[in-house]
């Protein structure tokens, strides 16, 4: 977490390097890191400040990046606790945390660092001994389920090695058996087993397989699986060379001194300070201070002190005492405890000039709590500092000068202590709860037309080069007349917060409903080249799910819109890092079959296929623009066969025959009846100008072909490629010369009378409900 407060990805990155180095020095090739869990439970006693932070995206890009700095030292990462040990208020390494959410809900949080991961090929996941029953009925920790592991496996594709946590945590030892744990989790689909601490149990552990497999209760397939990840692993990272290569501690100094030199950096660009509302810092180097430290009882968790041991947290308050001193010699030391201050450390810190207050995971621990609470009203001048947990006096006003340090090592410690007397030093931003910002230089901001477009369309031209639609078009569709447009829209600029504020990134959003559910269509998220992979593209996409959980009870996004109209979903020519970011950030992505494509056709030389022209006039369909005396039974037909979809029926109900004519062809059976229909705008349409972004990359004169419907009962006769034929038979009359055919899922149908596929792209979603 203290990585996380940085709010720099690359930072970690280098200190993925630096402990890859240092592994390496030793001959380790493996590291059980990072930490892929999301921190959302503040009293989470055995992830804490092992996670980045309480945002998925934001620990998927601090995981990804730590990852990477690892692997480039060939040191194996593996990411944990899979599919994510943030949410729980108990510790698996004495008892079975339960998680009862929906794979919907693990989907849009805990499973999208792990989604991310897979993404980028990492080589090992470590599995979590914590029970789902929405999943697996709670029938075994997901470590032992298939139907957990199967959405790693076949959700996700991921192919690598799984391996389990250690198998002696209570999670599994207090329920299963360590024994039978290790067969259970080979049968469900890990491939290495972590058993850490007993001999007889591993031998006893190793026999039991032994026995199944020989009894044909485990299956050999099973194992040579597993093996096969291990060797193909094995083969990626290691050599004999390496392996028996004498390890030399010549470069450990060089080692040692470039992890003192980065860890220094990363505690100043951590150490935060969350509240200074009496301006009681800086701290003077003469004040007569009073220095408070917890005894020896301080909650850590299995994972930190003892792996299952239950040894409980043990800190040497002398360390800290003598960082301070050579602050201010005069800082007395006071140890405090569950029995509370004694009559003379009461007295001391009544007659200090300033009193710093040391806690360790304060909300797992009722003493601190109670006494931090109690000298909020008691002091003359109160500095509370969170030497772990962040959470300790987060959300209590009454303490109002509040600083954080993520982890209490003395190396932090003395970085804290100087920031106490320069507090300026201290960079560091919460990276979890409410009061998260955006990147400290950005600005989220809602879009102003009249004052915002110049840098909106400059920005556009940098972002979108093979896109370049005019400004003119542009402004129309992102500003659309509101009598021609039921969609409301949400629209964000991210500006730079100095002088200059210029624009680096904006989103449009336009909002739908679909029966109870919110759609929020994202139809363009666009950032500056030079300023891509800084997260503005996040910030912005963070603020429009906020408005919209905000606004509404149950909404999603999808990727692109129907009206206005620019892509139908995410665009398969845009480079694949694009696809990941979407990916990484909690969208699923449909398969690219069946497609959703546009279409385009140039129409000045086109000549209607004699057969379907032919096919219908035999059946006697009778075909013509829509007049103003059929406008109601065209918007009858409309309710009757497309009520499903809301936008395509108020599209026809905006095209009034006498206020747009020649917009619709129309479709009659041989009672006059009408059965079918499609638009066929003029490029000068504005209709056309307000409603569709793209058309004119074909051409000046391109029209637009869209919301092809025939009626249910009149579908399979040949209707609409004779329909089809005869709307372009009259745009080309009308001297329109291209017709772009809009938002198609219809494979080989449209390519019969000569239309091709202009672009392609991919449909996603993400549900915000959970």
């Amino acid at each position: 977490m203290a990585l996380g407060a940085t709010y720099a990805p690359e930072l970690a990155k280098e200190v993925g390097t630096v402990t890859g180095q240092m592994l390496n020095l030793f001959g380790i090739n493996m590291n059980y890191a990072p930490v892929c869990d999301i921190n959302s439970e503040p009293l989470n006693p055995v992830i804490g400040v092992r996670s980045f932070g309480d945002h998925p995206g934001y620990v998927g890009r601090f995981a990804s990046a730590t990852a990477q700095g690892l692997r480039e030292q060939k040191v194996v990462p593996s990411v944990k606790h899979f599919p994510g040990h943030g949410d729980t208020t108990v510790d698996s390494h004495f008892g079975l945390p339960v998680i009862p959410k929906t794979r919907v809900q693990l989907d849009q949080c805990e499973l999208r660092p792990f989604r991310r991961a897979v993404a980028e090929g990492i080589e090992a996941v470590m599995t979590a001994h914590i029970a789902l029953p929405a999943i697996d009925d709670g029938q075994f920790p997901a470590t032992l389920s298939a139907t957990a592991l199967n959405i790693l496996r076949k959700d996700m594709n991921y192919d690598g090695m799984v391996i389990t946590d250690c198998l002696e945590m209570d999670g599994i030892r207090g329920t299963y058996g360590t024994e039978q744990g290790a067969l259970l989790a080979l049968r469900a689909g890990c491939d290495s087993i972590m058993i850490c601490h007993t001999y007889a149990v591993q031998v006893a552990a190793i026999e039991k397989i032994c026995e199944a497999v020989e009894s044909g209760k485990l299956s050999t397939s099973r194992l040579e699986e597993a093996l096969r990840r291990v060797i193909t692993l094995k083969d990626r990272f290691l050599s004999w060379d390496a392996a028996l290569k004498q390890p030399s501690p010549d470069g450990l100094i060089s080692i040692n001194q470039r992890g003192v030199d980065l860890a220094k950096k990363a505690y100043f660009g951590s150490v935060t300070v969350v509240r200074n509302t009496q301006s009681i810092l800086p701290l003077s180097p003469s004040a007569n201070i009073a220095f408070l430290f917890p005894g020896d009882k301080t909650p850590a968790g299995g994972a930190v002190d003892g792996e299952g041991l239950g040894r409980q947290g043990s800190y040497d308050a002398s360390i800290y005492l003598d960082i301070l001193r050579q602050w201010n010699g005069q800082v007395r030391e006071v140890r405090y405890g569950p029995q509370g201050l004694s009559t003379e450390q009461l007295r001391l810190v009544d007659t200090a000039d300033v009193v710093i207050f040391a806690s360790i995971n304060a909300r797992e621990s009722v003493y601190q709590r109670k006494l931090g609470l109690e000298l909020s009203h008691r002091t003359r001048a109160l500095v509370a500092m969170a030497l772990c947990n962040p959470y300790d006096f987060l959300e209590d006003s009454s303490i109002q000068t509040y600083v954080t340090t993520y982890e209490p090592t003395a190396e932090a410690f003395t970085v804290v202590a100087e920031c106490l007397f320069k507090p300026w030093l201290a960079k560091g931003t919460l990276p979890v709860g409410p009061a998260k910002p955006v990147p400290r230089w950005l600005q989220i901001q809602e879009y102003a037309a009249a004052m915002d477009f110049p840098q909106v369309y400059d920005l556009w031209l940098a972002a979108l080069p093979t896109y370049k639609i005019s400004a003119e078009n542009l402004v129309g569709v992102i500003n659309p007349q509101r009598h021609l447009l039921p969609t409301e829209s949400h629209h964000l600029l991210a500006r730079t917060s100095n002088p200059e504020s210029k624009v680096v990134g904006f989103c449009l959003l336009f909002l739908t409903t679909q029966q109870d559910m919110a759609c929020g269509q994202l139809a363009v998220l666009a950032v500056d080249p030079k300023m891509q992979g800084r997260g503005v593209g996040s910030a912005l996409l963070a603020e429009c799910r906020a408005w919209l959980e905000k606004n509404f009870q149950k909404s999603r996004i999808e990727l692109g819109s129907t009206f206005p109209r620019f892509w139908p979903g995410l665009p398969i020519d845009l480079p694949t890092e694009v696809q990941d970011f979407f990916v990484h950030r909690g969208f699923q992505l449909n398969p690219p079959v069946p497609r959703s494509v546009d279409l385009y056709q140039d129409i000045k030389d086109f000549q209607s296929p004699e057969l379907y022209i032919t096919r219908a006039k035999e059946r006697g369909y009778t075909f013509g623009p829509l007049k103003p005396e059929d406008y109601q039974e065209c918007l009858v037909g409309q309710e009757k066969n497309f009520s499903h979809n809301q936008a395509w029926v108020q599209m026809y109900h905006k095209l009034d025959p006498g206020k747009y004519p020649s917009s619709v062809m129309t479709a009659f059976d041989p009672n006059g009846k009408q059965v079918g229909w499609t638009l066929m705008l003029s490029h000068e349409s504005p209709m056309l100008q307000s409603h569709w972004a793209f058309p004119s990359l074909c051409g000046p004169k391109t029209g637009v072909i869209g919301c092809v419907g025939v009626d249910a009962d009149y579908r399979r006769e040949g209707v609409g490629l004779a329909l089809l034929c005869h709307a372009i038979e009259n745009m080309k009359q009308r001297g329109i010369e291209g017709a772009f055919v809009d938002w198609v899922s219809l494979e080989g149908w449209y390519e019969k009378i000569g239309f091709k596929v202009w672009w392609s792209c991919k449909t996603g979603a993400m549900p915000l409900d959970a």
